[in-house]
């Protein structure tokens, strides 16, 4: 089965989600099920609405990845990481995508196409592509530390009704209906 993956940006970011997006399906052999924006125009000004969508994409389970490309990544990261359950990061580099994605089941990353180029990004992108969390082998700590952002998105968050999965907090086991 094919990894299901959102994919937007800005103005500034469109070239490069343009091949990043090639990247995903021809590389990676994923299927990309959110890009609206289709001209650069598309992304003028649009990145808070852009990571209310992504986001509300990613608990409703249509996909459980999403990434973001513009200057720098972070006002993205920053609007998304409003939504209950949902974990963004900005990363410019692939040890801290993979570690997003080994210690924080981060579910998205933004990256800035005005801090790498094509291949180093393509670099970061695997790094935290590649490296899905695991339950069974990650560590201890970083489930633990999942159990208490849950409990604090719970304690600072409202939980939207529509949200079809755990979040990656816990396994899909332990949420009868998960994929």
């Amino acid at each position: 089965m094919k990894t299901k993956i959102a994919i937007a940006c800005d103005d500034i970011g469109f070239e490069r989600k343009e091949a990043i997006k090639r990247y995903l399906e021809e590389e990676k052999l994923a299927e990309v099920v959110f890009d609206p924006v289709k001209t650069p125009q598309d992304g003028v000004n649009t990145f808070a609405s852009l990571a209310n969508e992504m986001a509300e994409l990613i608990q409703k389970d249509a996909c459980r990845l999403g990434i973001y490309i513009c200057g720098t990544g972070i006002g993205f990261t920053c609007q998304a990481n409003k939504h209950w359950g949902i974990r963004a990061v900005a990363v410019t580099n692939p040890y801290s995508a993979k570690r997003a994605r080994l210690s924080n089941n981060a579910q998205i990353i933004g990256l800035g196409c005005r801090v790498n180029d094509l291949e180093y990004t393509k670099m970061i992108v695997d790094a935290w592509y590649d490296n899905a969390f695991d339950f069974a082998s990650a560590r201890e700590n970083s489930k633990k530390n999942l159990l208490e952002a849950e409990r604090s998105d719970n304690a600072l968050l409202t939980r939207p009704s529509f949200v079809a999965w755990n979040m990656g907090f816990k396994p899909d086991t332990d949420n009868p209906g998960t994929r």
